[in-house]
């Protein structure tokens, strides 16, 4: 990542949760890492890295097979 950088990383059972701000946008990117190593990203952009971990630990949660 040339125009950002890793802020943020979160781990479930299985799957990374990441936050990363984007120099060019000055916004922050929510990405995550699924079981099957997919690298998902809602495309939204955040105003703070905690809005941006709450997005992706929202997502995990509602997908985490127990």
């Amino acid at each position: 990542m040339s125009d950002g950088s890793i802020v943020q990383m979160s781990a479930y059972p299985g799957w990374i949760v990441g936050v990363s701000r984007s120099a060019l946008m000055d916004s922050y990117l929510c990405w995550v890492i699924d079981p099957d190593l997919t690298l998902l990203n809602d495309g939204r952009e955040y105003e703070t890295s905690n809005a941006a971990m709450m997005a992706g630990r929202a997502y995990v949660e509602r997908n985490l097979v127990v």
